[in-house]
């Protein structure tokens, strides 16, 4: 998505620049327009991996522990299953 929206970003400031009917307040309202949607997406996709990381993190330990009593779990119920044989 941050890759499509650069895109996009990018071709609103070259047609901006190539433009030769649009007045220069005009060009100059595309420039400005282009620089923020670029700036922002930038910042939103910092964010995001920022956040996802920590979040991630967070979530693979409680996977790990969780399977790990699983698996504890699993070893008590193949003894008790051997004992019944």
């Amino acid at each position: 998505i941050t890759a499509s929206v650069m895109e996009a970003a990018t071709k609103i400031l070259g047609f901006s620049v190539r433009s030769k009917n649009l007045k220069g307040t005009h060009v100059k309202v595309l420039r400005d327009a282009s620089a923020a949607i670029a700036t922002g997406v930038t910042l939103m996709a910092q964010r995001m991996a920022s956040c996802q990381c920590g979040e991630s993190e967070d979530v693979l330990e409680e996977l790990r522990a969780e399977n790990k009593q699983l698996r504890i779990e699993q070893g008590e119920m193949r003894k008790r299953m051997e004992e019944l044989e």
